[in-house]
């Protein structure tokens, strides 16, 4: 065989044996690429545990509907004998709580907030979508509410029991359909007829609720004790 034959063979075979090389080459570093990007980062990521997170604990109805350990008694004797001639002196309408949840002195069965302020509604609460907006600037302000409406939803009605049972608000519902007694509530207090529709809208300025000094309610009736001083 000619030289140049002989060269020509070795360096066909000295190509060959590069590309060969560098297509493994290639193949080996692109594992390397996919294997950086889909396996966990080697650093430490803030507030993350690589261990499997504890199942969460859920309230059950009856653990939801029972008061917290350590949460405040009701009014004491001498309290309930200052009210009671509050209440005297009080504007009385015929309109009671929605349910004894919102009750926050069991000896009297009365439900008693301080300094509220009174959101009157036009129609029917169906959604907590109405009332987000106001117990979001409720929570905000540390303030009590008082809800005056024709109806409740019974989903709404019962995350509003739950949140006062935990001391998590300070609210009760109040039913009127009487038109009479609830125009009462709004001269008594200041407090103006909301819509449904500025409720969902989130359009309640302090201008459309009411205030008095103290509010109490019970099954059949609700007082308003006094404007704000």
């Amino acid at each position: 065989m000619q030289p140049w034959v002989i060269g020509l063979v070795l360096v066909l075979v000295a190509g060959v044996g590069i590309i060969l090389y560098g297509a493994l080459s290639d193949r080996t570093a692109h594992r390397r690429r996919v294997a950086e990007l889909t396996s966990v980062p080697d650093r430490r990521i803030p507030q993350f545990s690589p261990e499997p997170a504890a199942a969460p604990r859920y309230l059950s109805e009856l653990q939801a509907r029972r008061e917290p350990e350590g949460a405040a008694p009701g009014l004491s004797n001498e309290e309930r004998r200052r009210l009671r001639d509050q209440l005297d002196r009080a504007v009385t309408v015929p309109l009671g709580y929605a349910s004894r949840d919102f009750v926050t002195d069991r000896e009297t069965g009365w439900a008693v907030l301080d300094q509220p302020a009174v959101l009157v509604c036009a129609e029917p609460v169906t959604s907590l979508r109405e009332l987000v907006g106001l117990l979001e600037k409720t929570l905000l302000g540390d303030r009590s509410l008082v809800i005056v409406t024709p109806a409740v939803d019974a989903d709404v009605l019962a995350t509003l029991e739950v949140n006062r049972i935990q001391r998590l608000l300070r609210v009760v519902v109040v039913l009127g359909r009487d038109p009479r007694p609830v125009d009462e509530v709004c001269a008594a207090t200041g407090a103006r007829l909301v819509s449904r529709i500025d409720l969902q809208a989130g359009y309640v300025t302090d201008a459309e609720l009411g205030r008095c000094e103290r509010w109490v309610s019970t099954d059949r009736r609700s007082h308003v004790v006094g404007p704000v001083d």
